[in-house]
C-alpha cells in the first residue's frame, strides 16, 4: 500500500467512524502519526531490528486501534519471533477490522503450515485466492500447493507451485518447495535440479544450500553435497541453520563418505520464509 493510498484509507476510516456515530473518533494527527509508525515498523521488519518493528507497530495500534495494517504488521513480528498464538491473535484482529484483507489469510495459513495444520491452512488459502486482486498471488498459490502435497494431493501440489514460479521466476521458496517435493518422492536428481536453480537465483538464501547439499548426498554426489553443507555452515555460523549444517557436515562428510544408500535421511519440511506485510 502506497503512502497516498494509506492516507486516503485512514481518512476514510475516520469519516466512517464518525458517520457510524462512534462516541470517540481518532484525531487526524493521531492517524497521521499512526501511519508514520506503521511505515517505520515496515522498515524495521524488513531490515531489523525486530524490537523496533514491534514498538512501531504497537505505537501505531495505540494511536489508532482500528488500523488493520498495523495489526497485520504486529502479527508478522510475532510470527517471525515464533510466538504463533500472538501472531494469530493479531491476524484475526486485522481480519475483523478488514474482512477482505486476503494477505492476512495467506499469513495465517503460513502459521498453520508451520504447525502441520494443513487442512486449516488449505481453507484459509482458498479464501485468500478467491480475491482476484490478491497482491503477489504466487505466494498463496505456492503455499496451497505445499499444503495439498502434504495432504497426499501430490500432482495438484506440484502443479500449483509450478504455476506460482511461472508468475515469478525469482520466487526462491517455489524452488525450495519443488526440491523438497521431489526429495519426498525420492526423485533426487530432479530435486538437485530445482535446488541448484534456487541457489543460483537466490545465493544468499542459505537454507537453499543446506537443502541442495542434502539432496546431492541422497543422489550419491558426496563431494558436491559436502561442499554445499560446508558453505552453509561457514556462512551462517552461530545460527540454528549454521549449527544444523555443521551437524550434517560432520555426520556425512568428516568421516569416510558413505554410499548413496547411507546418505542422510530426507530433510524434514520447514515453514516457508517470513511472510510479507
Amino acid at each position: 500500500m502506497t503512502r497516498r493510498t494509506m492516507q486516503r484509507w485512514l481518512t476514510k476510516a475516520a469519516v466512517s467512524l464518525w458517520l457510524a456515530g462512534c462516541v470517540t473518533t481518532p484525531d487526524i494527527k493521531d492517524l497521521r502519526q499512526a501511519e508514520i509508525q506503521y511505515d517505520l515498523g515496515l522498515n524495521a521488519l524488513r531490515y531489523g531490528p525486530l524490537a523496533e518493528a514491534m514498538k512501531s507497530f504497537q505505537d501505531a495500534v495505540r494511536l489508532y486501534p482500528d488500523f488493520p495494517q498495523a495489526h497485520h504488521g504486529l502479527g508478522l513480528v510475532y510470527y517471525t519471533l515464533g510466538n504463533h498464538p500472538k501472531a494469530m491473535e493479531s491476524f484475526r484482529k486485522a481480519l475483523t477490522l478488514k474482512p477482505d484483507y486476503s494477505e492476512v489469510r495467506n499469513n495465517m495459513a503460513r502459521v498453520l503450515l508451520s504447525e502441520g495444520k494443513y487442512q486449516q491452512a488449505v481453507a484459509e488459502l482458498r479464501l485468500a485466492l478467491e480475491n482476484v486482486f490478491l497482491p503477489e498471488r504466487h505466494l498463496a498459490e505456492s503455499n496451497l500447493g505445499w499444503a495439498l502435497f502434504q495432504l497426499g494431493k501430490q500432482e495438484e501440489g506440484l502443479r500449483l507451485v509450478r504455476t506460482a514460479l511461472a508468475q515469478n521466476e525469482q520466487y526462491c521458496v517455489g524452488y525450495e518447495y519443488l526440491g523438497m517435493m521431489h526429495v519426498a518422492r525420492k526423485e533426487y536428481a530432479d530435486a538437485v535440479v530445482e535446488l541448484s536453480e534456487l541457489t543460483k537465483r537466490c545465493p544468499d538464501y542459505l537454507i537453499g544450500h543446506q537443502r541442495l547439499g542434502q539432496a546431492q548426498l541422497l543422489a550419491g554426489d558426496g563431494p558436491s553435497g559436502c561442499s554445499e553443507l560446508d558453505f552453509c555452515k561457514n556462512q551462517s555460523r552461530l545460527s540454528n541453520l549454521g549449527m544444523e549444517c555443521e551437524r550434517l557436515f560432520r555426520l556425512s562428510c568428516v568421516r569416510a563418505a558413505p554410499p548413496a544408500a547411507a546418505a542422510p535421511a530426507q530433510p524434514a519440511p520447514q515453514p516457508a520464509p517470513a511472510p510479507r506485510p
